[in-house]
């Protein structure tokens, strides 16, 4: 199925696995999950193509929504261009690129295995998580299994999920964070219609779910442009740059607040032109660790 993007529009799959980290390449098709089905997309004249492992049509807006092919473009480029002459150059390089509105579910275990790991590792991890408790999917010969609900870590076990050997206690914060999902103590989509730092002092109420974590699940699937995410990598460029020091942790507070003031309402988006420039300069080691 052929859907329209306003453009500028192109996939790349470095891009698409800085921010949800299951995407794949096979004979020119991005394989991955949208709304627990088996998707395949590539770039088209105009758009994407997406096939699925279910009909089509049942998936066309989820698909639509998660690149936010509707979202029109000129007026964040226009509002970085604005900033200073190494943004007007990154949206030059990178402008055809977009965020992903994933899961906010998937988003938030994702980025509680994100911390001190690479790119490669975190999608061990997710796919480990994944082939345990998620249903098998398959198309073209290609096996995925869709990410398990907060239903299915809350069935495991806080126990089983140690057993995993996920590293920095992850099996029992995701355990806790699925068990508070599934009592509707918290409910990830409601933050989306709360301002930003309402949302993201929600999440970051939750023991072991600090600044970087709650930014990329504001910015990568709550629609929180204003989000500043902030890893080594982002830090670097920052300093470089900038001259802006990042410090891990609670310290960083000040370099979030200047980042969301000097870039403005576009600043987490800013933050992912910087991220992936650096990815696309030779670092194909980027973590995603705060």
């Amino acid at each position: 199925m052929f859907l329209k993007a306003i453009q500028p529009f192109t996939l790349e799959l470095n891009w698409l696995r800085s921010q949800a980290f299951r995407w794949h390449e096979h004979n020119g098709w991005f394989y991955g999950a949208i709304n627990g089905h088996l998707v395949k997309v590539r770039n088209i004249q105009g758009g994407l193509e997406f096939l699925s492992n279910v009909p089509e049509e049942s998936l066309e807006n989820h698909v639509r929504n998660y690149f936010r092919l509707e979202q029109e473009m000129d007026s964040v480029h226009a509002s970085l261009r604005r900033v200073d002459s190494t943004m007007s150059r990154l949206v030059d390089k990178y402008g055809a690129l977009r965020l992903l509105r994933q899961d906010p579910w998937e988003c938030l275990a994702s980025y509680i295995c994100s911390q001190n790991n690479s790119i490669h590792r975190i999608a061990e991890i997710t796919g480990l998580l994944a082939e345990r408790y998620g249903a098998p999917m398959v198309m073209d010969g290609i096996h995925l299994n869709s990410f398990p609900q907060p239903q299915g870590f809350v069935e495991a076990g806080e126990a089983e999920l140690n057993k995993l050997h996920l590293g920095l206690n992850r099996g029992s914060r995701l355990y806790e964070l699925a068990w508070a999902v599934v009592s509707g103590e918290l409910n990830l989509d409601s933050l989306r219609i709360l301002p930003y730092v309402e949302a993201k002092n929600r999440l970051i109420s939750y023991q072991g779910l600090g600044q970087k974590i709650a930014d990329c699940v504001c910015l990568f699937s709550l629609d929180k442009a204003e989000a500043f995410p902030v890893d080594r990598h982002i830090g670097g460029a920052l300093l470089e740059l900038y001259g802006r020091k990042y410090t891990p942790g609670a310290k960083n507070v000040g370099l979030l607040r200047w980042a969301r003031s000097y870039f403005g309402d576009h600043a987490g988006y800013a933050g992912q032109l910087l991220f992936y420039d650096n990815l696309s300069q030779g670092g194909q080691t980027a973590s995603r660790t705060g």
